[in-house]
């Protein structure tokens, strides 16, 4: 059976957010989706009646199902698809708009990411909470054992990684400052202006060790939108696209029940594994390697979460990303500037979304005092393994 190659088959368009992010944003969920699309449609020079296809992310809290968004907003749709609100399906998200366009299933995909805050959802939407799963929650919470939140979890793969490797609370600090510094260049960050120095993060509380205040991603409101299309039709739109060049999915990992840990690093199962971070079929389908890579972009709802990425994609060898993200190395102007929009702990936790807005802006060259330097090639990477590498179009 022929296949297709999707390398650079399909592209993003356009971009566009809310008009505002922030803690509690006193609008609804249909409001904060409608203004991100109008946004990215003005971005793509597009028209409402152009966008057949729809793409939601969304679980709690979040925004509203393709339906009511196409009953509320009048739009008619060919192909839709609905994924969970959460940073290891953003890289999917992005591929499945990618086959729906290059497959002739539509013309133009609305991916679209809302986000309500626990008190912004109440308004809006019943309390829930999410459902309970056999072993706990996917970051390893077990409630019977007592991890029953996300950061207690995820910080017991953070207390193996530092004994394993002799890493030190000042060195996880320099990633929360590095993305506070980034996001202090980004009108669109809700912690623009709040400076912070390492001895800040010293001095802020501990809440899970070895996570203080700052390791922790916000909780917050807004929404984001990207418009997919194929390679062909772009070429007569607004701005110049942005390729997708490769993703992969996320890969099932029997060796590690928490996914805000490295595989291989043994928190749940066993102790060490064989693993070859640097077999990666992202890279292999977009044509480049790690040291092409001129922006790096992860899922970072705790601080760890970037050492346990790096490691995952090669960016550096096994128990060392501690030390590579020391001496300004992740910051802009650096070796490999990560999270140049703050990310989801400074500039506002949308599973992933408002980086991939980032990325493509990136590309663009739009990022003015926040601009990577001849920016080509940009990937997306949670240490869970999916990812998706944009290229300059």
């Amino acid at each position: 059976m022929a296949t297709l190659d999707l390398k650079n088959q399909a592209c993003i368009v356009g971009v566009g957010q809310s008009e505002k992010f922030g803690f509690v944003l006193n609008k609804s969920p249909v409001t904060l989706q409608i203004e991100a699309l109008k946004a990215a449609l003005a971005d793509a020079g597009l028209q409402r009646d152009d966008i057949d296809g729809f793409q939601s992310a969304h679980g709690f809290p979040s925004g509203v199902d393709y339906d009511e968004f196409a009953v509320l907003t009048g739009c008619n749709f060919k192909w839709v698809a609905q994924f969970w609100n959460h940073g290891r399906w953003g890289a999917s998200s992005i591929a499945h708009a990618a086959m729906a366009v290059a497959f002739g299933l539509c013309n133009y995909v609305a991916i679209m990411n809302t986000t309500l805050s626990a008190r912004g959802y109440g308004r809006w939407r019943p309390r829930t909470r999410e459902s309970p799963r056999d072993l706990g929650g996917g970051h390893g919470e077990v409630p019977y054992h007592g991890f029953d939140t996300p950061g207690a979890a995820t910080s017991m793969a953070a207390q193996k990684y530092m004994r394993k490797y002799g890493a030190t609370s000042e060195e996880l600090g320099a990633t929360a400052v590095a993305f506070r510094k980034h996001a202090n260049l980004n009108p669109m960050a809700i912690m623009r202006d709040r400076t912070m120095t390492l001895e800040d993060y010293m001095n802020s509380r501990m809440i899970t060790p070895p996570y203080h205040l700052f390791d922790y991603c916000l909780v917050n409101e807004g929404s984001n939108c990207l418009i997919v299309t194929t390679a062909e039709r772009a070429k007569n739109l607004k701005k110049r696209p942005v390729n997708i060049s490769g993703h992969q999915g996320t890969p099932g990992n029997r060796d590690n029940f928490n996914i805000f840990s490295r595989r291989g690093l043994g928190v749940a199962f066993d102790e060490e594994l064989d693993y070859k971070p640097k077999e990666r079929q992202v890279y292999q389908m977009a044509g480049v390697t790690q040291k092409d890579i001129d922006a790096f972009y992860t899922y970072d709802s705790f601080s760890t979460n970037l050492w346990m990425a790096l490691e995952t994609f090669g960016f550096c060898d096994i128990g060392e990303a501690h030390l590579f993200c020391q001496d300004g190395r992740i910051e802009l102007g650096g070796e490999l500037p990560c999270n140049t929009n703050g990310g989801l702990m400074s500039e506002g936790h949308y599973s992933g979304y408002n980086q991939m807005v980032e990325m493509v802006r990136q590309l663009r060259g739009e990022c003015g005092p926040r601009q990577v330097k001849d920016a080509e090639v940009v990937q997306w990477g949670p240490a869970w393994g999916d990812s998706v590498i944009f290229t300059k179009g």
